[in-house]
Order: C-alpha cells, then sequence, then structure tokens
C-alpha cells in the first residue's frame, strides 16, 4: 500500500500570482520547492518588481500600455494590460488541469487583472480558485473600494474564491507587530494554506481526494472558506481541527451551512481509525446541513513539520448568516443591523442593483459598513 503514495505526474496544477501580492507568494512557493510539483507563474505589469523573482515562469503583460512600470494602483489599468497580454495568459495556462489565482485585492494589477486570468480559465473549461488578501484598513477607503470591486468582477468567472482580511491578522500579532511583519506573516499565512492544497492535489494517499473530488465541492455556490490546522501529537488532532475550522484569518463565514467540505489529514505515521473517524464526527456535528457532501483524504507524509495537519476546504456557504470574529482594527459596532442596512445603501444607490448583498463576503460587508458609519459619524 505504500507503494500507492507518489505524485500525480498527470494532473498539472498551475498557481498564478498576480500584482505585486500575488508575485510575492509565488516566489515564496518556489522557494518551498514548489515548482517540482506545481507550474508557478508570476504575472505583472512591474517589469523591476518581476525581475527580483526567482521563479522561472514570469509575464509583463500590458508592456506597450504602461512600458513595464506597472498599473499606478488603477485596477482599469490592470485589467486593460491584461487585456492586452490575453494570448499570452491563455497560452500560459492552457493545459492546466487545475488553475489558482492568488493576488492581493486594492492595488492596480492583481485586482484588474485577476478577473480576467478567471475569465480566460472559464473559457477553456478549467476548474479555477481565487485566494484574494483584502488591504488593511489603514491603507484607506479607496483601496478597500477597489477590493469590493474586484470581488465583483471574479465572482462570476471564478468557480470559487476566498478572501483573506489582512485586518484580521492584526488580532494575532497584535498592535506593536511591524509593518513589513505583518505584510510578511500575510504572505507566509497564504503560502501555507496553497502549499496544503497543493500537496492534496498531487500527493496519493491512502484515502485520496482527487481532481473530479475537488471540482465537485468548488461546484457548490456560496463563499468558500480554506483553513490549515497543525498539532505535534495526535491527542491533539482535534485542537488541529479547530484551528482549521476557526482560523480568525480565513474564517469569513459560518461553516455551519456548507454543501461540500473537503477534509484532507496529513500525517507522519498511521493514525488510529478512531481520530480519523472521530475528526470526521466531529465536523458532521458543527454543520447544520445534514446533507453536507464531505470528501476525507488521508496523507502519509514522513517527512511533515508536525505530526498532524488538517486542510479544511469548504463551500457553498450562505453569507447572509455568516457573522465574523470580534477584531480589533475598529471599534465594535453595537448595532450591527444598523451596518448592514448602511451598506446596502450605498450599494443601491450606486446602482449595484444587479449585485446581490449577500454576493458580498460577510467580512468585506463589515469592514465597508463600519467606514461608512465612521464618515456618517465624523
Amino acid at each position: 500500500m505504500k507503494e500507492l503514495i507518489h505524485s500525480k505526474p498527470d494532473l498539472l496544477i498551475t498557481v498564478v500570482g498576480i500584482g505585486g501580492c500575488g508575485c510575492n507568494t509565488i516566489n515564496m512557493l518556489y522557494e518551498n520547492g514548489l515548482s517540482q510539483q506545481v507550474n508557478l507563474i508570476a504575472v505583472n505589469t512591474d517589469l523591476a518588481a518581476l525581475n527580483t523573482l526567482q521563479v522561472e515562469n514570469r509575464i509583463l503583460i500590458g508592456e506597450n500600455l504602461t512600458n513595464g512600470y506597472g498599473a499606478g494602483s488603477n485596477p482599469d489599468v490592470g485589467l486593460k494590460a491584461a487585456e492586452e497580454s490575453e494570448e499570452l495568459l491563455t497560452n500560459a495556462i492552457k493545459n492546466s488541469d487545475i488553475v489558482i489565482i492568488t493576488a492581493g485585492f486594492g492595488g492596480g494589477t492583481g485586482t484588474g487583472a485577476s478577473p480576467l486570468v478567471a475569465r480566460i480559465a472559464r473559457e477553456l473549461n478549467i476548474n479555477c480558485l481565487a485566494i484574494v488578501t483584502l488591504p488593511f484598513e489603514s491603507e484607506g477607503k479607496l483601496r478597500m473600494d477597489f477590493a469590493l470591486q474586484g470581488i465583483k468582477d471574479i465572482k462570476d468567472p471564478i468557480h470559487a474564491y476566498i478572501t483573506l482580511s489582512n485586518d484580521l491578522l492584526l488580532k494575532g500579532l497584535g498592535g506593536n507587530v511591524g509593518l513589513f511583519a505583518a505584510f510578511n506573516h500575510s504572505n507566509e499565512v497564504l503560502k501555507n494554506l496553497l502549499v496544503s492544497l497543493v500537496q492534496m492535489l498531487t500527493e496519493t494517499g491512502y484515502v485520496n481526494v482527487d481532481k473530479n473530488d475537488f471540482s465537485r465541492i468548488l461546484s457548490y455556490e456560496g463563499e468558500s472558506i480554506l483553513g490549515v490546522g497543525k498539532a505535534e501529537t495526535e491527542e491533539l488532532a482535534f485542537d488541529a481541527l479547530d484551528q482549521a475550522l476557526n482560523n480568525p484569518l480565513v474564517s469569513i463565514a459560518n461553516i455551519d451551512t456548507a454543501k461540500g467540505i473537503i477534509f484532507q489529514l496529513f500525517c507522519k505515521s498511521e493514525p488510529k481509525l478512531s481520530t480519523y473517524n472521530g475528526l470526521i464526527d466531529h465536523i458532521r456535528e458543527k454543520i447544520t446541513n445534514k446533507s453536507v457532501l464531505i470528501v476525507p483524504g488521508v496523507t502519509l507524509e514522513p517527512n511533515l513539520s508536525s505530526e498532524i495537519e488538517i486542510l479544511i476546504v469548504a463551500s457553498g456557504i450562505v453569507s447572509l448568516s455568516s457573522e465574523p470574529n470580534e477584531t480589533n482594527f475598529s471599534k465594535v459596532i453595537e448595532d450591527d443591523c444598523l451596518s448592514d442596512n448602511l451598506f446596502y445603501d450605498e450599494l443601491t444607490s450606486n446602482n449595484s442593483k444587479e449585485q446581490s448583498y449577500t454576493d458580498i463576503p460577510a467580512i468585506t460587508r463589515k469592514l465597508r459598513a463600519k467606514q461608512l458609519i465612521g464618515e456618517k459619524n465624523a
């Protein structure tokens, strides 16, 4: 049986990092050795930034439009740059089985170009997942507005998207953390999520999650979440599961309403059957949707840094019932109904009626509503 544990050479996963944040993540994945398992591509409008990367596959988009000097924090420029280089982007991903987009939303290139890459993947009938970060509140209202628009633009062509809030990062790091340290930690969290996801898809295990399983989970409409938990001993496996389910950086939605869940267990040595069954039972106990599809996977990984590592991918989550964890990026709003109604009023006043209120991730709605309340009280 152990001879079955090997890489899947016939599955091509392409991870596309778009813009500054996305390219930094791609570089971290390259340094982590993932270029041997997946196709890593860095996409940017900034030639100087591309030239600092170690990854081999680098695509400068919009060369005629920007002359390689970047998108100037303008998503419209990022989109036009991607349109100019659409053939390059198409050729880069066309043979892929799965495309994973990683980008920081709020700037120009990542926000503007990511939806076009998602559309290309959709037209090529390639399963596509986007994992994007939201800006820090300190980066200003305009960047958050850009990020919200980017989410709106990508939600139709993408199969599933996951948003990570940088402001939620501050809860775990504390207010005295340095700016560069905060950005590096955000990239590190994103890298760890991607590494676990790639390992699940490329390594054959005793209980296997394959491409079709992944596609089935991505097919459920609604929000998605992604979490990783680790434990030093098997006895702490349930703590690792709780970490994966409740990670404040990625818990933008309430997993209770999920329609599909991938539960991937990585372990250094053979786990007890009771541990395996107990972990799955623990997940089912948390889900109010009793018809939820849970796809389990188990991979033996002797070189794992911890004894147990758990990856959770959940999709089809109902946004309306989602509530973000309490954070310290701004003062707590006492009346959540007021904040929700205020954000809804802004959506409709800005001629956004074609966008469902519940299509906006819960944490994003709260972030924007709190900003609006602050402006109203100013």
